[in-house]
């Protein structure tokens, strides 16, 4: 069945619709197939990142006054898409985390899948899942920190060349609205210091599969509502199975 297009040919709604209903047939599909032979933890990462890509796209296009429900605080209670305060087990960058700071830190880590291969290998950006009793896939660990290389600090963010460093530090000033400056470490470069100590921006989640899923269903309808011709814009309709 071909896509529904919205105007300008864009076909991002019945995409989202599609993929929201792939990840429901599976699961419905899964449940006389033995544990050890389901494969749902990998098609929902194929999923969610087409999802967490079409949503950064549509919050890049959004006004101000559309996004104001993105910019919310995340709450210990969920109330959207399914994420929870609770996933996030470290988080550095400046500012309260917000709904579209969540989503655009997952979305880095699906699409960026790095390794801390590299001395003295810090946290890098990627994901992961971190091993159970069970021996199945439980729970994935999602990690975005744009300061490191495999494992390094890059070379914009810790250089002999001050200059460097504040052009970097510079436009992350303007985009957090903060005040890092390049000072000397102990090994004589340049890098960002805060309260006595190197400044990485760094933000680490552990989701359960099950969130997951629940995620990626949710994102999913919230994406697919333009399919409808009388859509009011505001109404959330069930629309994913």
């Amino acid at each position: 069945m071909e896509y529904f297009r919205q105007p300008g040919n864009k076909i991002q709604a019945g995409f989202a619709l599609n993929a929201g209903n792939l990840l429901v047939q599976y699961q419905n599909m899964a449940r006389s197939i033995p544990k050890d032979s389901c494969y749902e933890a990998t098609l929902v990462i194929c999923v969610l990142q087409s999802l967490l890509t079409n949503c950064s796209e549509l919050l890049a296009s959004m006004n101000r006054h559309s996004k104001e429900v993105w910019q919310e605080p995340l709450p210990d209670i969920p109330s959207r898409w399914g994420i929870k305060r609770k996933f996030v087990v470290k988080n550095t960058f400046p500012g309260e985390l917000t709904y579209e700071g969540f989503i655009k830190h997952v979305r880095n880590a699906i699409s960026h899948p790095t390794a801390s291969d590299k001395d003295p290998k810090l946290p890098s950006t990627g994901y992961t899942t971190i091993p159970g009793s069970s021996g199945m896939i439980e729970t994935f660990q999602f990690t975005d920190s744009p300061w490191v290389d495999r494992g390094r600090d890059h070379s914009r963010y810790v250089s002999s060349d001050r200059a460097k460093v504040t052009r970097e530090l510079d436009q992350f000033n303007k985009k957090y609205d903060w005040h890092l400056e390049a000072s000397l470490n102990t090994k004589g470069l340049y890098q960002a210091i805060h309260d006595s100590q190197p400044y990485r921006p760094l933000f680490v989640a552990e989701i359960s599969l099950d969130g997951l899923i629940s995620i990626a269903r949710e994102l999913a309808n919230f994406l697919s509502q333009p399919i409808q011709e009388d859509w009011d814009g505001l109404t959330i309709r069930q629309l994913v199975a």
